[in-house]
């Protein structure tokens, strides 16, 4: 794990901190760094919205300022199961119910590996680490947004929420992270493509990421098209066309119907009598014209 993956990791230690703090009901699962920061998931009744943001700042930057020694310990799995039971994991203390999403994590961890916890001030959560030294190494912090997930990822679970933030070591690296997120939500193809007039977008009955061409779009996409021809033709290249639908054979032999099957188009059964049967309707509609009477 890298410095700034270590410092990520320790900020959603800290973020669980603050929110036990204001709320300590709450039931934590899962807390790992990602590639742009952090989240933690959590079970509570209250619904954390981005005005509750500041407020669980406050208590982060409380805890940072603090400089807690991030404290590793080993456990057996009898132990852990026990605090789990208590309601210690993943706390700031000895609660009346169980820490759940812990108890499941703990129940789930192999046999041979070893089970440790992390302590930081008062939070105690089960984890493997590793962490920073301190919370005053996390230098810079800024919660950026919350959005819902399934416990595991697994729509059968309980929908959790989850708390997302970014982490740094100090606040000129932080504010450089926020400038280019600026700067290239000001160079965001459907925005530009929106205003020069090159495409539009219908959500409703085409579908995100499915561009109406318009006539100026139409036009670089027909140049493009042309350079593309010329390019292949220049390297000795010779173009085939294939059609745009094949029988399910050639996917399960391809390999992607297994992994794409959800999202692509259901087959279509192909009717061998269609004909045959359109000619014995066309005959009935005959007779009982036929039969019945006129006038």
């Amino acid at each position: 794990m890298t410095e700034l993956e270590r410092i990520r990791h320790s900020a959603a230690h800290v973020l669980a901190t603050a929110i036990l703090k204001i709320w300590p009901e709450a039931q934590f699962a899962a807390g790992p760094p990602v590639e742009t920061g952090f989240y933690y998931d959590l079970e509570l009744p209250h619904r954390i919205s981005p005005e509750d943001f500041a407020r669980i700042e406050e208590e982060m930057k409380r805890e940072v300022k603090a400089n807690h020694v991030f404290e590793r310990v080993e456990i057996s799995r009898s132990d852990a199961l026990a605090m789990a039971e208590r309601g210690e994991l993943a706390s700031l203390a000895t609660r009346g119910i169980p820490s759940k999403f812990k108890l499941d994590i703990v129940q789930n961890i192999p046999e041979d590996e070893v089970i440790t916890l992390y302590r930081n001030g008062e939070f105690t959560d089960l984890c493997a680490g590793p962490h920073v030294l301190r919370t005053g190494n996390i230098g810079a912090f800024k919660l950026t947004h919350v959005a819902s997930a399934y416990y595991k990822g697994d729509e059968r679970n309980p929908q959790l929420q989850r708390i997302y933030g970014t982490a740094f070591k100090n606040k000129t690296a932080m504010e450089e992270y926020f400038t280019m997120l600026e700067e290239a939500k000001k160079r965001d193809h459907r925005k530009i493509g929106a205003e020069m007039g090159l495409y539009a977008i219908d959500s409703e009955f085409v579908g995100p990421g499915m561009p109406l061409w318009l006539p100026k779009g139409t036009v670089l996409v027909e140049e493009l098209e042309k350079l593309a021809k010329e390019s292949e033709f220049a390297g000795g290249y010779v173009r085939v066309r294939s059609p745009h639908l094949a029988k399910e054979k050639m996917y399960k032999t391809s390999g992607h119907l297994p992994y794409y099957a959800e999202s692509m188009f259901p087959p279509m059964e192909m009717d061998e009598h269609r004909e045959e049967r359109a000619k014995i309707q066309g005959r009935m509609a005959e007779l009982e014209r036929l039969l019945t009477p006129q006038g």
